[in-house]
């Protein structure tokens, strides 16, 4: 549905507003004379704008020519019969000024000025004979200082009238909108009250649609930048929603000034008139991601996937029909289209109601039915204000329904992140216990075939409290440092028997660190204190083996180290299986992750870090692990 433009011309409000300060651009500037009421005296007789009577002929030959017209004057309805119901005919508009021939000799010239009307041929005469030139909105190009909807219209003297009485029009209609033109003339003087300042029922007009305007193309913006980082398609018909409803709301009253040659074009009245197909195809399409039909409502996404491909044919047909001038195609395709699409919107909106699995369709539904609660006012009162509420109020609605699916969303991957976790635990668990038991029971077999009982029994208490810690933490995915300091203890018992005691050990607490409520993720430190045994202090062939482990405070880090004098990461790279060189330990990997996983500031990240020792000759002493954990 074309939105045609309100009635403007023929209301004379005696208020007036300089325009020579004020640019239509400027919201603000506008806002503060809105509500300053900062008004000039009325210097003339205000916008009295004369009516002549006007008749018409609705013409089906376009070849018809003024000559042809002036032959058929019997043929002419009065403009109380004027409907458009023909947008393949031409309509000729004859004004008639017999009534007006008096007032017409007071002053030489006269400006006439029309609505509705955008692509016309005026006919006049000079010296008794009959000229033509282009007229309307579409062929007038808009003065300097003219406001930012009213043209300067047509300048005409008595003596231009056709048989002393008339002027023609020759209008072609384009969007159907069933608006009688209207038609008045008023003084030169008088016009300028038009094009030169602004009254207070202008500001009104302004206001609204430069705040429409605004919160339009912040959204579009936003939305815009939104789908250029992330790539999801929601974001990006959601905003090309926006900048269409705008197009389409707004059309002329974004301002003649900077806009004219661009809005008047052929593409440029093709895509303001049809660009309510667009609106109807970016929001299926943005329901179809913002629901994401195709796992949830199959139904209703077998249906959006036709209609799809029904709207881009009608836009196809239109876009033909258009500059093909077969106006009535024209018509009827945005009328069928309008007509699937309420069809269309009274069911999803039904359905969704009955079948929603969420909250996200609540706002969808409520964004549409206040939509068209706002498109019926607007047929029913011809204030597309209405309209432009409800229209508003849907961006608005969506906007919100958008952010919502954007926290849920969050909190589904923080969740499946914390099940993650939980699982390479699990696993990292399910991994080291079989391996270790094997170990611990082939270490037990091997005492008792010694008949080393002593050694045997304390080895097996060892490994009975270190495997009943376990399986008592087994279900926390977090635990105290106190409670992983305890667990850490009972493995190095355990370590140490099975390698018969060949390293030392030592275990520092800083007395400023909380461990009892210092909370970490469960065997974060074990894969470290692994690796430092089985790869640094086993492969040592001489001198003293020493692991140590110490927990401080440092600022609002807290900080753990595990330090070894074994032989270091090159050198233990350099034995066993050549395939494993360099190989990270899969438990130091899945540790480093569940640190990422658990940053509670990116300025303040936990960090692993592995030093390698050396001494001044360049010869391996060891290896140092330090976390660091962000805990204010």
């Amino acid at each position: 549905m074309f939105i045609p433009q309100k009635t403007r011309v023929l209301k004379a409000p005696s208020s007036l507003l300089q325009k020579d300060t004020i640019r239509f651009w400027i919201l603000p500037l506008l806002i503060f004379f809105q509500f300053t009421q900062t008004y000039s005296h009325d210097p003339y007789s205000g916008r009295k704008t004369k009516k002549p009577p006007y008749y018409f002929f609705k013409a089906k030959d376009p070849a018809l020519e003024i000559n042809d017209i002036l032959e058929k004057d019997s043929l002419f309805k009065p403009s109380k019969l004027f409907k458009i119901d023909d947008l393949d005919a031409h309509y000729w508009i004859k004004i008639d000024f017999i009534n007006e021939l008096d007032t017409l000799e007071t002053k030489g010239e006269w400006k006439l000025m029309t609505i509705n009307i955008s692509n016309a041929t005026i006919y006049y005469s000079i010296d008794n004979k009959i000229q033509q030139k282009p007229y309307g909105q579409r062929w007038i190009e808009p003065e300097k200082a003219t406001s930012i909807w009213y043209y300067q219209g047509f300048n005409f003297k008595k003596s231009n009238l056709i048989n002393n009485r008339y002027l023609y029009l020759k209008v072609r209609y384009i969007g159907g909108d069933n608006m009688a033109p209207g038609i008045g003339y008023l003084s030169i003087p008088a016009s300028s009250l038009y094009t030169k300042y602004y009254a207070q029922y202008d500001l009104d007009w302004i206001t609204y649609d430069h705040i429409y305007i605004g919160a339009c193309l912040i959204i579009f913006v936003t939305f815009l930048l939104i789908y250029l980082s992330t790539r999801r398609h929601e974001f990006l018909f959601y905003s090309l929603y926006v900048i269409f409803s705008l197009i389409y709301l707004t059309d002329i009253n974004l301002g003649p000034n900077l806009f004219h040659s661009v809005y008047f074009s052929p593409l440029g009245l093709w895509t303001t008139i049809s660009s309510q197909i667009f609106i109807n195809l970016f929001y299926i399409l943005f329901a179809k991601y913002y629901l994401d039909t195709k796992k949830n409502y199959p139904k209703l996404d077998a249906i959006i996937f036709y209609l799809k491909y029904l709207l881009i044919l009608m836009i196809v047909i239109d876009l033909y029909a258009f500059f093909s001038e077969h106006y009535n195609m024209k018509r009827f395709c945005l009328s069928f289209q309008r007509l699937v699409m309420i069809a269309f919107g009274l069911f999803s909106m039904i359905y969704l109601l009955f079948k929603s699995k969420d909250k996200l369709a609540i706002f969808l539904v409520v964004g549409s039915f206040i939509f068209m609660t706002g498109a019926l006012g607007f047929l029913f009162t011809r204030d597309r204000h209405y309209m432009m509420i409800g229209s508003i109020l849907e961006i608005i609605i969506f906007f919100l329904g958008l952010a919502y699916k954007i926290k849920l969303e969050y909190e589904t991957r923080l969740t499946l992140q914390q099940e993650v976790s939980s699982k390479e635990i699990s696993a990292l668990r399910a991994q080291m216990n079989p391996h270790f038991i094997f170990n611990s029971l082939s270490s037990i077999q091997n005492l008792i075939l010694k008949n080393d009982r002593v050694s045997a029994l304390k080895y097996l208490s060892q490994f009975g409290k270190l495997v009943r810690n376990v399986l008592e933490s087994s279900n926390q995915a977090i635990v105290t440092l106190t409670e992983e300091i305890a667990l850490l203890k009972s493995y190095l018992e355990l370590e140490s028997l099975r390698f018969d005691n060949a390293f030392k050990y030592t275990i520092d607490v800083d007395e400023n660190l909380d461990a009892d409520s210092l909370e970490i993720p469960l065997m974060l430190i074990q894969p470290f204190v692994e690796n430092a045994i089985i790869h640094g202090l086993v492969g040592k062939k001489e001198g003293e083996k020493k692991l140590s482990l110490s927990f401080k405070k440092d600022g609002q880090f807290a900080v753990f180290e595990i330090e070894d004098n074994g032989i270091g990461r090159i050198a233990s790279g350099a034995f066993g299986d050549p395939s494993k060189k360099q190989r990270k330990s899969r438990g130091m990997e899945i540790t480093e992750k569940r640190l990422k996983m658990l940053n509670k500031s990116n300025t303040n990240p936990n960090i692993v870090e592995i030093v390698d020792k050396y001494d001044p000759y360049g010869n391996s002493t060891g290896t140092k692990v330090i976390i660091r954990i962000f805990n204010p």
